[in-house]
């Protein structure tokens, strides 16, 4: 049952920041990076997934 929250908060709920943050630094993501970092595009493909999956064939 939702309690407040909207569906991406609940999915993220799931996934391990540590491990995706080891990730990004293992392969340096956020080399050069200013604002637009690899856990905001993690975020923002999420939610372009949750919306429609066809659009992501199309970027």
């Amino acid at each position: 049952m939702n309690a407040g929250n909207t569906v991406l908060s609940q999915l993220m709920v799931f996934r391990s920041d540590f491990q995706f943050q080891r990730c990004v630094d293992r392969y340096r993501g956020d080399f050069r990076v200013r604002r637009f970092t690899c856990n905001d595009h993690f975020l923002v493909m999420s939610f372009a997934q949750l919306g429609d999956p066809w659009k992501l064939t199309y970027l």
